[in-house]
């Protein structure tokens, strides 16, 4: 599952974040919008980047699997914001592989290598025992979901800590 969040709207209107969710398969791509103002998504964004270095303690000790960062990537209008799923962690720098094909970043495509410092980070998700941790704004983000798209999607999120 991936989850992407953009400072403009995915599908065009200007302050609004916009979040892409997709599952294992990218048939499964849901679009959803959000004001930037969204207070429910902004304690959100707030509650991961909180957590962040529990996260990132748990990813240094081997601990859980695909592990991934939301990063905010600058663009002309704005940041678009997606998955990258984590090669390493250095320092203050996270390394790792977009996750999906970015929607406002024509330089850029899914499986592209990129670096971010920690105030670039969002969100954070990692697997274990069948289910996904962290992944804040993806909490939010289902709300906005039929229950057949959240079905599609096949979401199994651990209750966060």
């Amino acid at each position: 599952m991936q989850v992407q969040w953009q400072r403009r709207a995915a599908l065009g209107g200007l302050g609004l974040l916009g979040a892409v969710l997709m599952a294992a398969s990218p048939a499964a791509a849901q679009v959803v919008d959000f004001r930037s103002s969204d207070r429910e998504m902004n304690r959100a964004i707030a509650a991961a980047r909180k957590t962040l270095p529990d996260f990132v303690a748990l990813y240094r000790s081997g601990k859980g699997e695909r592990h991934a960062v939301k990063v905010a990537i600058p663009y002309d209008r704005g940041r678009e914001h997606i998955w990258m799923n984590l090669t390493a962690v250095e320092g203050d720098v996270f390394t790792g592989r977009l996750a999906n094909d970015p929607v406002h970043l024509g330089s850029l495509n899914k499986g592209d290598s990129y670096r971010v410092g920690t105030a670039m980070i969002s969100d954070w998700n990692y697997m274990s025992g069948g289910q996904m941790h962290g992944s804040y704004t993806t909490r939010v983000a289902v709300k906005k979901l039929t229950p057949g798209q959240v079905r599609e999607l096949g979401l199994n999120l651990a209750p966060l800590p």
